[in-house]
């Protein structure tokens, strides 16, 4: 494959997975922070949510992006080095944690967001709600944001260390 057309694409993925990472990684450790300190915990949550929702479509985007780029990724890896890895399976097995990982990230993401973000907004939106239900929702949801950022940086590692040993950088 021509060398400029392997570094579009994994440009174009570099990218966006600093997109979705970056978006995951702004809303838990920068926002849903400064949106507690300065609001109630109904208002924050609602704008919390509002700016989830703004991001919303990009994230999904690129999850999409990363996906056929990621497949177009190891089909160019396959391609530059003709397989020859029929004694060492370590690339791949590698390759399969970093996937792992990617679904973890995933997981643990889909859990924040879809599952206790909308039990915390529901509950808080309830007057009759117990205030130790909703702090013990705050933690759950607080909890799968840092597994998601965890998870993002082991996934990171496993890229860096992919690269070295394709002695790529």
């Amino acid at each position: 494959m021509v060398p400029i057309v392997e570094l579009f694409i994994r440009w174009i993925h570099f990218i966006a997975a600093i997109v979705w990472f970056g978006g995951i990684f702004f809303s838990i450790s920068i926002a849903t922070p400064i949106l507690r300190k300065h609001f109630q915990i109904l208002e924050g949550v609602q704008h919390t949510t509002a700016i989830r929702n703004r991001l919303r479509h990009i994230i999904r985007f690129t999850i999409h992006i990363l996906l056929i780029t990621g497949a177009m990724n190891l089909f160019i890896v396959g391609l530059n080095t003709q397989m020859r890895f029929s004694q060492d399976y370590s690339y791949f097995v590698l390759f399969i944690a970093k996937l792992v990982f990617v679904g973890l990230m995933t997981l643990f993401h889909s859990l924040h967001i879809a599952v206790f973000n909308r039990r915390l907004e529901s509950a808080v939106a309830n007057p009759n709600s117990d205030a130790s239900v909703v702090a013990k929702l705050q933690r759950k949801v607080d909890l799968f944001g840092i597994f998601t950022i965890l998870a993002g940086l082991v996934v990171f590692a496993c890229s860096l260390h992919l690269r070295q040993m394709l002695g790529v950088g």
